[in-house]
């Protein structure tokens, strides 16, 4: 299962009706839903809500394996694969439907691009108009440029066209990230497999991406991976995002979880949901848990900090149960309260079928030995940054962790960076 748009709006009724239903005054009341809740769920609203198709554009040269890329992507044959003459010589365009995952991408496979740029670099004008009436259309978040060692060291025109395309596409031309393929091209016959396992090879892929790294002059990038720099680069760059080696053309893909992470990390946030959630990649997935955490425990320390005594509880209560279903939905968990339940009762707290929503909620707040008080800002974000911690635990791993347990490393977290004074 995945995050379905239609139960988040359900879990956000509840969510509402518990604030309404609490024994407070009617101005606490419309504080908590207009200046807590709102703002908690307003990125929520974007993330799931407003979720729409990522809008990918591939291209690069004939042979560079872009179909291949988009299947690894994708985790299941989505494009038509040529073997040696390229499938057609006009874009296409993939409408890519995941349904039981509620997503779907927009993938723009531009064959052939550069087929008719010269040694001497000029941009033939048919490339340009081609480029041009496909990112007019198709309005891409983010484009892939796909290209094998032997492209990379042969065809500095390519980059060249790249740059002299954008400077007369100006806005229109999205951020790239470079998509080094085919790395086994430098693999000798009999080596070890995968790079990291064969020091030749390894250095081979990295002297590519330093090449590519100062022709893009892009002079300091930064490895994914502070052991691995061979995994790939990020940029720091609002053109370039990045480049990353891979291998798609059998399984086991080799560093694609890399690329997808990177573009998936880039995407505008209403479309970053449906890329992710697709793939069924727990790596992307933990990564919206954890980043949910940190923005719910912001939330809450405001809640924490501001004199509401007997709001606070319930408003709370309200924000980390919301907390709890979203993770338990981004590890494939229904997005329902039977997730919270289950979460609840696995960690020590009654909460069996049956309980409303209020009492569900209540029950998360007496995980953290905070309950029942009005409570600082630290203590607070604490409070529910230990929540978001277990449940990640509970749901990614089938582990039992107590709130309580992570509960003062939340809460030095949050004193230490925003309440020094606590």
């Amino acid at each position: 299962m995945a995050v379905d748009p239609e139960k988040f709006k359900a879990l956000r009724k509840k969510l509402d009706r518990l604030v309404e239903s609490a024994p407070i005054r009617e101005e606490n009341r419309e504080f908590a839903v207009n200046n807590v809740l709102g703002p908690a769920f307003s990125e929520m609203d974007d993330l799931i809500d407003d979720s729409r198709p990522p809008r990918l554009y591939l291209f690069g040269r004939s042979g560079a394996g872009k179909s291949s890329l988009i299947n690894a992507l994708a985790n299941k044959d989505a494009a038509e694969v040529g073997s040696v003459e390229p499938t057609t010589v006009e874009s296409e365009l993939y409408h890519i439907s995941f349904p039981d995952r509620y997503a779907s991408w927009d993938v723009v496979d531009s064959r052939g691009l550069f087929e008719s740029v010269p040694p001497d670099g000029d941009v033939p004008a048919d490339t340009v108009s081609l480029m041009k009436r496909d990112l007019e259309e198709h309005r891409p978040d983010i484009a892939i440029h796909v290209m094998t060692p032997d492209h990379v060291r042969a065809g500095e025109e390519d980059f060249e066209t790249v740059a002299r395309l954008r400077g007369e596409l100006d806005a229109l031309f999205p951020p790239v990230v470079y998509c080094l393929n085919k790395v086994d091209t430098h693999l000798s016959p009999g080596g070890d497999w995968p790079p990291e396992t064969n020091p030749s090879l390894a250095g081979d892929i990295k002297s590519n991406l330093d090449f590519v790294s100062r022709v893009l002059e892009e002079p300091e990038p930064t490895a994914f991976e502070e052991n691995q720099p061979l995994r790939g680069y990020e940029f720091d760059s609002e053109e370039n995002v990045g480049v990353v080696p891979t291998y798609v053309k059998d399984e086991p893909y080799w560093n694609v979880e890399t690329l997808s992470w990177l573009i998936g990390d880039f995407l505008p946030i209403s479309a970053r949901l449906q890329f992710n959630q697709a793939q069924r990649r727990e790596r992307l997935m933990r990564k919206m848990a954890r980043s949910t955490t940190n923005r719910f425990s912001s939330i809450a320390a405001g809640i924490g900090a501001t004199p509401m005594p007997v709001a606070d509880i319930v408003v709370l209560s309200s924000l980390q149960a919301g907390l709890v279903a979203l993770i338990g939905s981004y590890s494939c968990r229904e997005l329902e309260w039977a997730t919270v339940q289950d979460y609840t009762s696995a960690v020590g707290v009654s909460a069996v079928g049956g309980l409303g929503a209020r009492e569900v909620a209540r029950s998360l707040v007496q995980l953290a030995p905070v309950g029942g008080q009005a409570i600082s800002g630290a203590v607070a974000a604490g409070t529910t940054w230990a929540i978001g911690r277990s449940a990640e635990e509970y749901f990614f791993n089938d582990n039992v962790v107590k709130p309580s347990g992570l509960f003062e490393k939340g809460k030095k977290r949050f004193r230490d960076a925003k309440f020094p004074s606590l």
